[in-house]
């Protein structure tokens, strides 16, 4: 994909995935904080510069702002509590209610999208692929020479094109990788080679792709749960569409909303017990979100959209999570504050907050940036 080509995909793909999740968490600010009486100043669509006021209701003015994506809330007094009407002088109770309403739109949202998904575009993968997704410089992969986007055709001679049977769950991850880290396992000091499809290095702007060799030793010492050092997708190659009722696609979307509150949990422990190689546990931005979700509109021939209607839910429930963080400048920080003051009968000095809130927004504008290089140097793709 040429750059011309990857700002015309993607960035539509931007504005209608990451816009509306952020939209829905700022009215869920807007809506607790009309309910709490505090005065709110401005509720904006997209974000500043202005470019133009749609109207005026009450105290509260509409506006419409250049930047496409999400939207913004402007309450009084957000660390001062001298206004009545301020954020800074309501009750514990419902600063913490419009605090937390941000993130809980998030959850609620991300159910809704998928019991949408589920309902009206589930697919079932009845076959698939392995695609290697990311490759640790430091790892086997590295030096056997797998790269990101190779589709994996055989293993030390053994096909891995993998067939799911009716009753197969999809979701299964370690059914469903079994069979390549099986092989991968079983080189653990030995010979390894790989059949694998390649797009044409020297022709980017084409679907061209090429059937390349590789071979390679794995070291003796390599960690069983991960010898090669490669993050691995699936690439789903035929897919049948499902019919499921409001209920089943209700728990199908609470099941999908607890492993994703389960992984968001376990993924420090799975650092730390080297489950996952830290070079593949980086973060990923708004670059690297894009580009997977311009990977999955693209595959849509094979899956329709549920992929990347299911990936918007996801993102909308991390989002909410990564906004409980007890982080300075995020919802969780500030709510973080409020339980302290719970704890000590009297508030933190307002001007001291609002330091530490401005600090800690400059650490993470400053963190968003590496990590949007490190998408941009590193992408992280799905093909």
């Amino acid at each position: 994909m040429d750059f011309l080509n990857g700002i015309l995909i993607g960035l539509p793909v931007f504005i209608i995935l990451l816009g509306p999740l952020m939209f829905i968490h700022e009215l869920g600010h807007f809506w607790a904080a009309k309910r709490a009486g505090i005065r709110v100043e401005e509720f904006g669509m997209g974000f500043p510069p202005r470019a133009v006021r749609l109207f005026k209701r009450g105290e509260t003015e509409y506006t419409l702002n250049w930047l496409p994506i999400g939207a913004f809330v402007r309450m009084a007094g957000e660390e001062d509590p001298g206004d009545p009407r301020s954020f800074a002088a309501q009750p514990k109770r419902w600063r913490l209610i419009t605090l937390a309403a941000g993130p809980f739109m998030n959850f609620l949202g991300g159910f809704v999208i998928l019991l949408i998904a589920y309902m009206f575009f589930a697919t079932q993968p009845t076959e698939f692929r392995y695609a290697i997704g990311s490759v640790s410089p430091s790892g086997a992969a590295a030096s056997i020479g797998f790269k990101p986007g190779d589709v994996v055709l055989s293993v030390n001679g053994v096909d891995m094109t993998q067939r799911l049977a009716a009753n197969a769950d999809p979701n299964d991850s370690e059914a469903a990788y079994a069979p390549f880290r099986a092989q991968a396992r079983q080189s653990i000091g030995g010979e390894f080679s790989a059949v694998v499809l390649r797009r044409d290095e020297a022709n980017a702007n084409t679907d061209a792709v090429t059937e390349v060799t590789i071979q390679g030793q794995i070291p003796a010492d390599a960690s069983p749960q991960a010898p090669l050092g490669v993050g691995i997708t699936r690439q789903v190659t035929k897919s049948e569409r499902m019919i499921l009722s409001i209920p089943d696609a209700a728990s199908a979307a609470l099941n999908d909303i607890t492993n994703v509150f389960v992984g968001f949990v376990r993924a420090p422990i799975d650092l730390i017990e080297q489950r996952v190689p830290a070079e593949l546990a980086r973060p990923v931005g708004v670059v690297g979100i894009t580009n997977i979700g311009v990977s999955l509109i693209e595959e849509r021939e094979s899956q329709g959209l549920f992929p990347f209607i299911r990936f918007a839910a996801f993102i909308s429930i991390i989002l909410g999570l990564t906004n409980l963080l007890p982080i300075p400048a995020l919802d969780g920080g500030r709510i973080l504050f409020i339980l302290i003051e719970a704890v000590r009968g009297k508030r933190v000095d307002p001007q001291r907050e609002q330091w530490v809130h401005a600090i800690g927004m400059i650490v993470l504008l400053g963190l968003s940036a590496v990590i949007i290089v490190m998408d941009v140097v590193n992408p992280i793709s799905l093909r």
